[in-house]
């Protein structure tokens, strides 16, 4: 073995900069932040090739002094902090020093910088990572950064980098998340001649969003503010209605630092809890302000994690939040009609005999669809305005008029939401219903362990199940909500679904999510047929609810066609 020895400064660097530098996005993060940190008011970045040929950031920002040039390209030489106490202090993206030396020792690099107070600027060119002499230039107060060639020594991280394409996104992904930081920065992005961001600076947060997410997202935004125990959450989401299959629709900032934390991404998801279809995520911006003392940003050169003192209780803070937000806003989704023309009309057919069968079914549909005089009306309550139950189609969903929008209620939704709040909220949660004549289940070895596995968490919600001989039990009582878990099929398919969740989390954290199945598996199903004192009385139980616009899996509840709606559907307007 090899005696130990001293790395010389070219390999250090190296080695820095695979940890710093692991593609084109890597060095626009790097200079932006710097630009940041110099107090810009403008950003330009310029990429060629992807980002392989030419990089350049510049700004407007407060300059590099001549007799700090080239101490600027030294590893771990860094004007933002002066000891590891002043961690605990930080304000700068950047604190280690290690960036422009990395960049240094992968790419030929030129910078030319002018101070405010300063008549002339100063250039200086690093081929290899060893500077060039400065140089006297003309500019403008700020700073330019130009790295060219990128990787170009270094084959094996070429090969590495994926389509330019997808590099490009990166590249785009980063400038977009420090402008969604700093609304009050401007930012422009060309990718060779081509302008692909030019954002202006922005008074706020929303309007900011608005330019980089569109106007539909930031017409949709809740926003709101929240602080506790030292730390403030500071959020602009999108109502549920609007969301993505993956988590890059939401953005993180922790003190104004852009950051990825599994922890708090699920904090607020769970404060969504019931309003997201499964595999939907969020849009939207969340701003944590924290003190640094209770915070490690020292995690990853990349500076990406971050690691919180008390992180558990952050998580429960903003979901919290989220909720509370959430739940102020009425979240009635408005269909779009497709924008197209009509079909032509065709000769409407004779019309076919009625068989008897089809005419008593007819005659149902009929009976439904009475006299609006006679159909029930729910007054108006603080979460849902006043409807007036109309009739029912396809046996699925109710009709209800308010004022002169038309309500869609689909019955089992609905009714599953309410199911799932009693559960939740109300003191019948506990009790049970007995049943007059037990039920039997005969289970397999699997569905036998899984219900010893959860029977804790399902007797606290009403159940009553006891061992009836080998992989087999009988059911004597269920919750006092009833439903159609009252029979050996809804139980059975209750069991299957909870076969999905596996045990490999406690019992405690699947609570939530058992309480959604067994509201699931009580709610009133598609296809069953309700009278019209049925559908009144499942609205007045909606207007009950907090939050009446999801279900327990996320689905709406109930849409609104309004009236203009009908009228442009119609042709009756252009």
């Amino acid at each position: 073995m090899s005696r130990i020895r001293i790395l010389d400064e070219s390999t250090v660097n190296k080695i820095a900069a695979g940890e710093v530098i692991e593609r084109p996005s890597s060095v626009v993060k790097e200079l932006v932040e710097n630009s940041l940190d110099a107090g810009s008011s403008e950003v330009r970045v310029r990429i060629s090739g992807a980002g392989k040929t030419l990089i350049e950031v510049t700004d407007d920002g407060c300059g590099i002094a001549r007799e700090d040039l080239e101490l600027a390209f030294v590893q771990h030489a860094t004007s933002k902090i002066g000891s590891i106490r002043d961690l605990e202090a930080l304000s700068t993206m950047g604190f280690r020093g290690e960036a422009l030396s990395s960049i240094a020792s992968v790419a030929d690099v030129d910078i030319s910088t002018r101070e405010k107070n300063s008549a002339v600027g100063y250039s200086m060119a690093f081929r290899k990572g060893k500077p060039g002499e400065p140089k006297q230039v003309g500019r403008p107060t700020g700073t330019t950064v130009s790295v060219k060639n990128l990787f170009s020594g270094h084959p094996a991280r070429l090969k590495y980098l994926k389509a330019d394409r997808v590099e490009i996104g990166h590249v785009i992904d980063t400038v977009t998340e420090r402008a969604l930081a700093r609304p009050d920065v401007a930012f422009k992005l060309h990718n060779d001649d081509a302008e692909v961001l030019n954002l202006p600076r922005a008074n706020n947060v929303a309007d900011r969003i608005a330019d980089v997410m569109g106007r539909h997202i930031s017409k949709a935004l809740i926003s709101f503010e929240a602080s506790a125990f030292g730390i403030t959450v500071n959020g602009h989401l999108a109502k549920p209605e609007i969301t993505k299959s993956t988590r890059d629709g939401f953005y993180l900032f922790v003190n104004s630092r852009p950051v990825s934390c599994s922890a708090i991404s699920e904090a607020v998801e769970t404060g969504f809890a019931g309003m997201l279809m499964r595999n939907r995520h969020p849009v939207g911006v969340l701003f944590l302000d924290i003190d640094p003392a209770k915070l490690d940003v020292n995690v990853h050169p990349t500076k990406k994690k971050v690691r919180f003192a008390d992180e558990k209780a952050i998580s429960r803070f903003i979901s919290k939040a989220v909720s509370e937000a959430l739940g102020d806003v009425r979240h009635i989704p408005e269909p779009v009609p497709k924008q197209r023309e009509l079909f032509p009309v065709e000769p409407v057919p004779a019309m076919p005999s009625i068989s008897p069968a089809t005419r008593s079914k007819a005659q149902e549909q009929k009976e439904l669809f009475r006299q609006t005089e006679e159909s029930p009306e729910v007054a108006e309550s603080a979460t849902l305005p006043s409807l007036r139950v109309i009739g029912q189609i396809m046996d699925t969903y109710i009709l209800a008029q308010s004022d002169s929008d038309l309500m869609i209620i689909d019955q089992h939704a609905a009714h599953e939401r309410i199911m799932l709040d009693k559960l939740r909220n109300r003191p019948e949660k506990k009790s049970a219903q007995n049943l007059i004549a037990p039920i039997p289940l005969n289970l397999g070895k699997k569905e036998s362990q899984l219900v010893e596995h959860f029977r804790p968490v399902i007797e606290e919600l009403g159940f009553r199940i006891e061992p009836f001989g080998k992989e087999a039990y009988l059911v004597r009582a269920v919750p006092a909500i009833g439903g159609h878990i009252e029979s050996e099929k809804g139980l059975l398919d209750l069991i299957g679904e909870l076969a999905e969740l596996g045990k490999s989390r406690s019992i405690t954290e699947k609570k939530d999510e058992i309480m959604h199945l067994v509201a699931c598996h009580s709610a009133i199903r598609a296809g069953e047929r309700l009278t019209m004192q049925r559908m009144a009385l499942l609205i007045q139980e909606m207007h009950q609810l907090d939050n009446p616009y999801t279900c327990a899996h996320g689905r709406p509840t109930i849409i609104r066609i309004t009236n203009a709606e009908l009228e442009r559907m119609f042709k009756r307007v252009l």
